[in-house]
């Protein structure tokens, strides 16, 4: 069984970001990547521990479709994935992501 796929208001406003930096220059190509990156997005559905574990964060996973890092986190329980950022692999990592989690 698929797990279901849920985005935050943050991934989802990385998401209109990036496509829209993207169709400033190329309309057809954010087109083009937009739909690529959403497909595989939804891979996760079917296998959610395609991405590597955060380091510091092991709730966290990233999975890349470069140049862009896709972070999310499996909720078991509820057989949901929840895709939590989007943001350019050349970016210096978010706080976040160095900080080691509490637990």
């Amino acid at each position: 069984m698929d797990y279901r796929l849920l985005y935050t208001q943050r991934a989802l406003n990385d998401l209109a970001e990036i496509i829209g930096h993207i169709a400033k220059d190329d309309v057809q190509a954010a087109s083009r990547f937009g739909n690529s990156l959403i497909a595989h997005v939804e891979l996760l559905a079917r296998f959610p521990r395609m991405g590597g574990v955060v380091r510091k964060r092991p709730s966290v996973r990233k999975v890349v479709h470069s140049p862009y890092l896709v972070y999310y986190r499996v909720r078991e329980a509820k057989r949901v994935i929840a895709v939590l950022h989007v943001r350019h692999g050349a970016r210096k990592p978010p706080k976040s992501e160095l900080r080691p989690e509490r637990g």
